[in-house]
């Protein structure tokens, strides 16, 4: 009969563990997380502040500086994190340079166009 199958069946535990909020953060991979920011001083030579955030924060899958600021997990250290910035930088000053000067290259290669061209014509 209908109700027999019903009470063969084992039931489901709905106990009374704790319950998750939606938005509510479940899985542990959080960790202790600094800031690191350079500032130049009054000579024009940079230096690097690093602030520690009191509450643990997410931990990412990659950690990528923004300008001249940097996010990173405390157990990196201020050292690696302070190495792991400037090279960044510097290597997007050189991808700079390198690409103005492909940019001038083209530009006095059209410069070179112009200057073939007659001076009598409109």
């Amino acid at each position: 009969m209908h109700t027999e199958n019903e009470q063969s069946k084992p039931k489901r535990k709905t106990g009374a563990g704790p319950r998750v909020q939606p938005g509510q953060q479940v899985a542990s991979n959080t960790a202790m997380h600094c800031n690191m920011r350079l500032f130049t001083d009054e000579q024009g030579e940079y230096y690097p502040v690093v602030d520690r955030i009191e509450k643990p924060t997410l931990v990412r899958g990659e950690y990528i500086p923004i300008g001249s600021n940097f996010h990173y997990p405390k157990q990196w250290g201020r050292k690696y994190a302070a190495t792991h910035l400037i090279e960044y930088i510097m290597a997007d000053r050189r991808r700079q340079i390198e690409l103005a000067q492909i940019e001038l290259a083209k530009l006095q290669r059209c410069l070179d166009k112009v200057g073939e061209w007659n001076p009598k014509d409109e």
